[in-house]
């Protein structure tokens, strides 16, 4: 039996993150900047009066969005943030778009010269290859320990 993930897009690629810590997916609204925050914390996001710290994957895996830059304050509307549980806390993490739940199976290790801690896994599909994601390895210990402190 595979394992059932989430799988999104981030700029030209796909990503998949294990559904069982996804709480929930929302398109993205009001997003409230963070005096000092580190460059891959958007800022924080209001869930249900709940403030929620929203990490931007493209700055902390390097991957340019595929958007022009006059247009970006409306397409951001069209984000969404993948409401996930890391180490115990919420936290979002900002992506293009979310584009289906699926079941992997086959997934691989990745290869030797993929040293990036948070890729878990490599599927190769037909048309496509998603990287599967350990969330609680996006962000080191201390980041986490260190969002907490400004939320």
């Amino acid at each position: 039996m595979g394992n059932q993930v989430v799988i999104f897009g981030l700029g030209q690629e796909e990503y998949g993150m294990p559904i069982e810590i996804v709480r929930e997916i929302t398109r993205l609204g009001d997003i409230r900047p963070i005096p000092k925050a580190p460059d891959s914390v958007k800022g924080l996001i209001n869930l249900r009066g709940s403030a929620i710290p929203l990490i931007d994957l493209h700055v902390r895996f390097g991957v340019e969005k595929n958007r022009t830059i006059a247009k970006d304050v409306e397409a951001a509307k069209e984000d969404f943030a993948l409401i996930t549980e890391v180490n115990g806390d919420l936290v979002g993490f900002a992506v293009d778009q979310v584009r289906e739940v699926r079941i992997l199976d086959n997934i691989a290790p990745p290869p030797p010269l993929v040293t990036a801690p948070f890729i878990g896994g490599i599927v190769n599909l037909p048309d496509r290859i998603i990287m599967v994601l350990i969330p609680d390895r996006i962000l080191a210990k201390d980041e986490l320990e260190g969002i907490a402190k400004l939320v």
